[in-house]
């Protein structure tokens, strides 16, 4: 092969490595976060019966402007004719192409619900070019076959470990337990951070109902058909905060150092949240010094609301009507890369991961104003020995006086003349 043959093969394999790290993760639409994801895939037996082929990449749209998915809120995805193809058919090219653009690292697993419940031989794996192989080879021999047992699935997927995402894809009603309180269970007894649950229904006997409360009470999107159907609202119903955005808005991840716990055995996760939550200011880029609770809202200089998520160490700000950088939204968690504790800030919208860079100065000085050694105590100085009192003089006797005697007989005076 000729040098110039060999610089051409080399740069298109730059190239597809470089758009394959660039490319965002997601599934139905929906971005797939960082933290390790479980596929929850309906398989009973009505997944067999044809729909229309639901071609969501890049269909739940860009945020442009003001304009942005909130609760509640759809947008149609191409014409409304297409393809008809079995659901499970659909609901296995969506799943493939979710694998395909997942990083290489990234853990996954695959669970299926119908017969019965059960994750796939492999387990939860890393993503790479054998795994992707492997996912193919099995779904193609799924089948689908008995009734919906959703609840079981998703108690599968609470157990898988290194998983913080959930994909729900069901065209049906469950057939077993109590799916809402049994989420509420396993997320109060989830050690760390909650379980983000994001719901996809296919066909019209979707229960929409649950598909959506599902999606709201963790955190997650309801995306119907080709629809985005409804989201979680941080604080209260109808809040206005904008939570969804689609994959080509979510900005690349920017990690701060903020202390080494190898030369600061007191720099853990915990203070340096403690201490990033103790000042709106060493949390977003604000006047405000007040501590940070739930759903706080701040005005100076800008509006905008931090949501707390204390059990994982993470604050998200988002962004509210009057703010330049409306909507956007920021996530913040603090974390353990070997002996430095990081903040990892990654942005959405309009909102940029480098806008807290400034913030993140703050935040440091603030945690080694806590950490920094104090300064050793200086021992007394030595206090000098006593000495011994130096020995009295002695006392000197007094000279003997003469004693006394007869005094002696005046001397005549020659002046004076004899009587």
């Amino acid at each position: 092969m000729s040098r110039h043959a060999l610089a051409r093969v080399c740069a298109f394999l730059c190239a597809v490595l470089l758009c394959r790290s660039a490319r965002a993760q997601e599934y139905y639409g929906v971005p797939i976060e960082n933290g390790g994801v479980a596929f929850l895939l309906d398989v009973s037996g009505s997944m067999v019966e044809r729909t229309e082929q639901l071609e969501l990449r890049g269909a739940v749209g860009a945020v442009k402007g003001d304009e942005a998915w909130r609760s509640g809120a759809s947008r149609r995805a191409g014409p409304s004719a297409a393809p008809q193809i079995s659901k499970i058919e659909s609901a296995r090219r969506e799943l493939l192409h979710a694998l395909s653009s997942l990083r290489d690292g990234t853990n996954f697993t695959i669970i299926t619900f119908g017969l019965r419940t059960a994750e796939w031989p492999s387990g939860a794996r890393p993503m790479g070019s054998a795994s992707i192989a492997l996912a193919r080879e099995y779904l193609v021999r799924v089948l689908a076959g008995g009734g919906t047992p959703m609840a079981e699935a998703l108690q599968l997927g609470f157990q898988v470990p290194n998983v913080r995402t959930l994909f729900v894809v069901s065209d049906g009603r469950p057939t077993t337990g109590e799916v809402l309180r049994l989420v509420t269970q396993l997320q109060s007894s989830r050690e760390g951070r909650r379980m983000v649950i994001n719901t996809v229904g296919i066909g019209r006997d979707q229960d929409s109902a649950l598909l959506c409360q599902l999606a709201r009470d963790n955190e997650g999107v309801y995306v119907r058909d080709r629809e985005v159907a409804c989201t979680f609202s941080p604080c209260s119903p109808g809040d206005g905060l904008v939570t969804f955005y689609p994959p080509e808005a979510v900005q690349t991840p920017h990690v701060t150092r903020i202390c080494s716990s190898a030369k600061h055995p007191d720099c853990t996760p915990k203070l340096v949240y403690d201490m990033m939550v103790s000042e709106a200011r060493l949390q977003i880029a604000t006047r405000d010094r007040t501590k940070v609770t739930n759903c706080v809202e701040l005005d100076d200089p800008y509006p905008a609301t931090i949501v707390l998520h204390e059990d994982g160490f993470e604050a998200t700000d988002y962004t509210r009507p009057g703010h330049p950088s409306h909507p956007g939204k920021i996530m913040r968690i603090v974390k353990r890369q070997d002996d430095e504790v990081v903040v990892e800030t990654t942005g959405a919208g309009k909102l940029r991961p480098s806008d807290f860079e400034a913030v993140d100065l703050l935040l440091i000085e603030a945690v080694y104003k806590k950490i920094a050694p104090k300064k050793p105590e200086v021992d007394a100085l030595p206090t000098k020995p006593k000495v011994d009192a130096l020995p009295e003089k002695p006392k000197v006797k007094p000279l003997p006086t003469k004693p006394k005697g007869e005094p002696l007989p005046k001397k005549p005076d020659p002046m004076r003349k004899p009587p």
